[in-house]
């Protein structure tokens, strides 16, 4: 076959013998009629006579000559290419392209453009004049596959093997990335409302179920989970912030093998702190992230500098409330401050402290009528909390009533505060404290 490019030099140089031929007839009429040529001296035919004479023609001829040569030369060589092919295969010979498969594996793990090693078999020295390993080097060298490259960190994997005609590659052995904690905020807008309780105890029923659970108590100088805990911690937040101490280093372990890093008493660091403290605090906070499953951050009252920067970077929030319109109009306030900073946010609804599930439904309802009418959404009620007189002879125990009084009713309200499902699925793309970062500027 002739590509075009051929095809049209070919035909140039027949055109151009044609042409040739038409003037050196038209000449040879000239001469014998004593004519001249248009173009020519007068007196001095077109046509040069002796030994040079018809020297355009037979250089056209000459090369076209040379294309037929090159075309035969290249179709000798497709033919013992041909005949390789059926000596190595058979009569049934395959294309190029699926020969490398069929070959040893050593073959098939030489790099791009290398020619097979001299004793790949008898066909290597088969061939007219030598071109049937000519032939293999070709269609080696367009053929040739490298084996696949493992990502960094990947153990040591076998080579590729060869079943039925096809190449398969090795499963990836990766090892999968270390995924980063889920964390759950946890806030009141009022004080007093038991968020600490909930905050402990929702720890202990999550470590109950084999997860790692660090506790952070954010509470501004008035910290006390570490006293419903029963611990007595060396170190705080505050200790932290200041850069005194590492963070992995400042927390201590609690019941059921729960972590908690506490807050601080009294501190006038953890009172208010400034925008580069509170960036130096989450910073140092952020290696915790990949140590534990869940970490529920138990915030103060309020809504401080660190909580807005927390509600703003967390996917998932629990308020906690009563029955009582303070604590709802708080906690109402609260929950529309989440949502101006944090569009996607969560928002899940405890009602604490609550004589009985009539005064619960009713708290409920005002607290979803309001949010509905002036915000366009609502938050999801996780559940009520009884009251329940455990609750306070656990707290004077420094014990947590889950341990101290599991069968109580508030311990079942709390279990069934556990098992909301969006605390499993509180985790985004990048870290939380790299959000909360950000959240500061």
């Amino acid at each position: 076959m002739l590509n075009r490019f051929q095809f049209a030099r070919l035909r140039g140089l027949r055109r151009g013998a044609r042409k040739a031929q038409a003037e050196d007839g038209a000449s040879r009429r000239s001469a014998s009629s004593g004519a001249v040529p248009p173009g020519s001296p007068s007196g001095s035919p077109s046509r040069a006579t002796g030994p040079d004479a018809g020297g355009s023609v037979r250089d056209a001829w000459e090369d076209d000559d040379r294309v037929g040569r090159l075309l035969a030369r290249r179709a000798a060589e497709q033919e013992a290419e041909r005949r390789a092919a059926v000596e190595r295969y058979g009569d049934g010979a395959r294309p190029a392209a699926t020969q490398l498969v069929q070959d040893p594996p050593a073959r098939a793990r030489q790099a791009p453009g290398t020619a097979p090693s001299s004793d790949t078999g008898p066909s290597s020295t088969t061939g007219l004049n030598g071109t049937g390993r000519e032939a293999e080097r070709r269609a080696a060298a367009r053929t040739t596959t490298v084996p696949a490259l493992e990502p960094r960190g990947a153990t040591e994997a076998p080579q590729r093997t060869v079943a039925d005609g096809v190449v398969h590659a090795p499963r990836s052995t990766v090892a999968p990335a270390k995924s980063s904690a889920r964390i759950v905020c946890i806030a009141s807008g009022k004080g007093g409302t038991g968020k600490s309780v909930v905050a402990t105890n929702l720890a202990l029923q999550r470590a109950k179920r084999g997860e790692r659970v660090l506790l952070i108590d954010f509470d501004a100088g008035l910290a006390n989970d570490h006293l419903l805990l029963g611990l007595a911690p060396p170190y705080d937040i505050g200790h932290v912030m200041t850069g005194e101490v590492a963070a992995r280093d400042a927390l201590v372990e609690g019941p059921l093998g729960i972590k908690l890093l506490a807050g601080g008493v009294g501190r006038q660091v953890m009172i208010d702190p400034t925008r580069r403290e509170l960036d130096r605090l989450f910073k140092a906070l952020k290696p915790l992230e990949s140590e534990f499953d869940l970490i529920l951050v138990d915030h103060g009252a309020g809504l401080s500098y660190s909580t807005v920067a927390h509600l703003a970077a967390t996917s998932t929030l629990i308020l906690v409330t009563n029955h009582e319109v303070t604590a709802l109009s708080d906690g109402y306030a609260l929950y529309k401050r989440a949502h101006m900073v944090n569009h996607a946010v969560r928002v899940g609804l405890v009602i604490n402290r609550v004589p009985d599930e009539r005064i619960a439904l009713g708290a409920w309802e005002r607290f979803r009528g309001a949010a509905h009418k002036f915000l366009g959404h609502t938050p999801e009620l996780i559940g009520w909390v009884p009251v329940d007189p455990a609750v306070p002879q656990a707290v004077q125990m420094r014990s947590p009533v889950t341990l101290s009084f599991p069968d109580c009713a508030a311990v079942e309200a709390l279990e069934r505060v556990a098992a909301w499902g969006p605390i499993d699925h509180a985790r985004s793309a990048t870290a939380f404290y790299d959000r909360a970062r950000r959240a500061l500027r």
